[in-house]
């Protein structure tokens, strides 16, 4: 039987579990954010450290007031932003038919099209296609020799837009390595070194989902159409189309509006920066709440550590004689628990759990790798 939820609460997502929040007003109202902070990163570049240290002085400032803010000046060709999106709706004006050669069940990491739930209708209907992180594709310039039994985790549909793996790599080139180079502003802004943390960020774990809301025949009222949740990751990069929906939660459980903002990026911090940070940079709720009038892209770049990663909060981070705040984290084995917690239908999901693998045993390589659990893919 589904648990009664109280009307003066807000409920979400937030490591694998629901939580909630109270709703405060009056006297209970705590000070906290009702806009989302804008930060100039044109510096991250900079040969300058101390025009480095000013951006992270911002983003410090945003991330540990708010979790979320506009990057506005991004390091990312406008061009290509522009290029990834037509792309992407060139693959979605397909049909099912031709989508559905690249569905996400084909990818043992879920990675490809993921078509529309044919049990909703209304304006939380959604399709995707995604990829990311694969040591056999060359665009990745992985410079280490892929590991024997290493298989292809993406799905291009080279045959009908060839040109599509071409744009989404150029894009994803520069959004990646603007990426790497924040996770060092984070640093900074941490009052670590700028680079203390680059060991956990050598092949990272990313994900590039495109989602796609089409607008319906019969347009409805503004509803949730992406459930209010907290980001696994690290960073989130998030491009969206000139349609808003996107809200943030605060402390006194009231949604603040994040609306589009041209050729800007929305940053989020995750789950994981939330623990390395001890803390100090909560991972924001936040949710997708949008009538269905006309159609929304959004284009969101998922960066966590590598996948052999085990994080901690910095011991610089933790007062002396405090205990940390976080257990250790070992990243690929949350990441294979977070899929089969997920995707507990999809065709290699069911092979992996009909192993009776103990969570101790989860390994990143269980994807990359079946060969090593014994799995075809």
């Amino acid at each position: 039987m589904a648990t009664q939820k109280a009307p003066n609460r807000v409920y979400y997502i937030a490591g694998g579990y629901e939580q909630s929040r109270p709703i405060l007003t009056g006297s209970a109202a705590k000070k906290t954010f009702d806009t989302i902070p804008v930060v100039d990163v044109s510096n991250v570049f900079s040969f300058s450290l101390e025009e480095r240290q000013a951006v992270a002085k911002e983003v410090g400032r945003a991330a540990e007031e708010v979790g979320f803010f506009y990057a506005v000046n991004p390091p990312v060709s406008k061009a290509k932003m522009d290029k990834a999106f037509e792309a992407i709706k060139k693959f979605f004006d397909q049909s099912d038919e031709e989508k559905l050669k690249y569905h996400v069940d084909k990818s043992p990491a879920v990675k490809g099209f993921h078509p529309f739930d044919k049990e909703k209708v209304d304006a939380s209907r959604r399709e995707s296609f995604g990829f990311g992180n694969d040591y056999t594709e060359p665009e990745q310039h992985v410079t280490q020799v892929a590991p024997l039994g290493t298989v292809q985790l993406n799905q291009w549909p080279d045959e009908t837009i060839p040109e599509l793996r071409k744009v989404m790599y150029e894009y994803y080139r520069e959004v990646y390595d603007f990426g790497k180079k924040m996770i060092q502003i984070f640093a900074l802004a941490l009052g670590l070194e700028e680079n203390e943390l680059d060991n956990l960020f050598r092949y990272p774990l990313t994900d590039v989902t495109v989602q796609h809301y089409p607008a319906q025949a019969e347009p409805t009222a503004a509803k949730e159409i992406l459930y209010a949740h907290a980001d696994y990751g690290a960073l989130t990069f998030l491009l969206q189309n000139k349609v808003p929906g996107l809200e943030v939660l605060n402390a006194n459980g009231v949604w603040v509006p994040c609306p589009p903002m041209d050729h800007a990026y929305v940053i989020n911090t995750g789950n994981y920066l939330e623990v390395l940070s001890n803390s100090r940079f909560p991972s924001t709720v936040h949710r997708v709440f949008s009538d269905s009038s006309v159609p929304r892209f959004s284009l969101p770049f998922f960066l966590s550590p590598d996948p052999s990663a085990v994080i901690v909060p910095h011991p610089r981070l933790v007062p002396a004689g405090e205990i940390p705040k976080h257990e250790p984290h070992d990243i690929g084995a949350r990441h294979v628990k977070g899929m089969m917690y997920a995707r507990p239908e999809h065709p290699y999901v069911k092979k992996l759990a009909a192993l009776g693998l103990a969570e101790k045993d989860y390994r990143y390589e269980l994807l990359s790798q079946p060969m090593l659990a014994g799995l075809a893919v």
